[in-house]
C-alpha cells in the first residue's frame, strides 16, 4: 500500500546524509501505542528540542505580495472535485527540510495555531518524527503563506516539537500530529501570529464540518486549495474527498468557519494512498493535551 509519505523518501534522504537524524528524547514516559478506540492505550507528551533550533538558513527565497486571493473552492473534473493552485494565505504554509544550512524542497504543510506566545504550528506528526528516516527530522522550516520562491512573511525555524507518546513508540495513526514552537530567522520583535494571524484548535469539534484545505503539494511552487467537507471515517479519524492532493499535502489544515483548526492531513495510511481522498485524525481529548502542554509551555 502506497501511503504518501513515501513520496518523501528521496528528498528526505539527501537531507540526512547533509543535516543528520537522531533518535530524539522523550518528555515523559508512555506506554506504547494502540489504535483500538475501545481500548485506548495510556498515551503522555514527548516533547523534543531540535537540533536545529539554532540553526541559521541560507535560502533562496525572496521578498515579496503576499497571496491575497481567498482559499478556491476547487473545481469539478470528471466528476471529482479537484484542488485548485492559488498564491496562497497567510496562515498556512509549506515546512522546508534544512540541508547544510540551506532550505531544501519542501516536504509537508503546516498552518499557524493560536497560542499565548504567538509562535506555534501543527503539522502531522509523520512530518517531524519517522521511523522510515531513523526517528526525529531536527531541521525544519516553516514559510508561512510560500508561492513562487516568495517568503513574504519570513522564515521561521522549529525549535521545539510536540507530539503524543502513541506516535513516538509506535506511530500510531491515531496520533499523528504535531505542534512546533518557531523563531523568526534573523530575529524579530513580532510573533509569527502577529504577522499571519492563526486558526483556533478545536477540540471534538464533530465530524461532518464544511472545510477549506490548503496543502503544498511536493515540489509545487504554488499551494493548492479545495473548499468541500469532513465526513465520518471512523470513531478516530476524519475523511475528506478533493481530488489532486498528493506528497507534500501531509499536515495540511482542515479549516472550518470562525477560523477553526478542526483537522490536520494525516492519520490513516499517514493521509491517505491516493490523492483522491485524505484523512485527519479526530482532535480528541488526548490530542487536545498535547496541544495544551505545546500552548501553554
Amino acid at each position: 500500500m502506497r501511503y504518501r509519505r513515501l513520496g518523501l523518501i528521496p528528498l528526505v534522504a539527501l537531507a540526512l546524509l547533509a543535516a543528520g537524524c537522531r533518535a530524539g528524547s522523550r518528555g515523559n514516559d508512555a506506554g506504547s501505542g494502540g489504535t483500538d478506540p475501545m481500548t485506548p492505550a495510556a498515551s503522555s507528551v514527548v516533547t523534543h528540542s531540535l537540533s536545529g533550533a539554532n540553526d541559521d538558513p541560507h535560502t533562496v527565497f525572496h521578498p515579496g505580495e503576499a497571496g491575497t486571493a481567498p482559499i478556491p473552492s476547487g473545481s469539478v473534473v470528471n466528476g471529482k472535485l479537484k484542488a485548485q493552485p492559488f498564491d496562497g494565505v497567510p496562515k498556512t504554509g509549506a515546512l522546508f527540510l534544512g540541508v547544510g544550512g540551506v532550505a531544501s524542497a519542501h516536504y509537508c504543510t503546516a498552518s499557524v495555531v493560536h497560542s499565548p506566545s504567538g509562535d506555534l504550528i501543527a503539522t502531522a506528526g509523520h512530518c517531524v518524527r519517522n521511523k522510515i528516516f531513523g526517528g526525529w527530522l531536527d531541521h525544519i522550516l516553516f514559510v508561512p503563506g510560500y508561492h513562487n520562491d516568495i517568503a513574504p512573511y519570513g522564515v521561521w525555524v522549529a525549535t521545539t516539537a510536540y507530539l503524543d507518546s502513541r506516535w513516538v513508540d509506535s506511530e500510531d495513526e491515531n496520533a499523528d500530529i504535531a505542534f512546533l514552537k518557531v523563531r523568526k530567522a534573523g530575529g524579530g520583535s513580532q510573533t509569527l501570529e502577529n504577522i499571519t494571524g492563526a486558526s483556533t484548535f478545536t477540540a471534538a469539534p464533530g465530524y461532518t464540518n464544511a472545510v477549506s484545505v490548503v496543502s503544498y503539494p511536493l515540489t509545487a511552487s504554488r499551494p493548492l486549495g479545495c473548499a468541500t467537507s469532513t465526513s465520518k471515517f471512523s470513531a478516530t479519524q476524519l475523511r475528506l474527498d478533493c481530488s489532486g492532493l498528493p506528497e507534500g499535502a501531509s499536515g495540511s489544515p482542515f479549516l472550518a468557519s470562525g477560523d477553526r483548526l478542526v483537522g490536520v492531513l494525516g492519520g490513516y495510511q499517514q493521509g491517505g494512498a491516493t490523492a483522491d481522498t485524505s484523512y485527519s485524525i479526530y482532535f480528541d481529548d488526548r490530542v487536545a493535551a498535547v496541544f495544551k502542554a505545546a500552548a501553554g509551555s
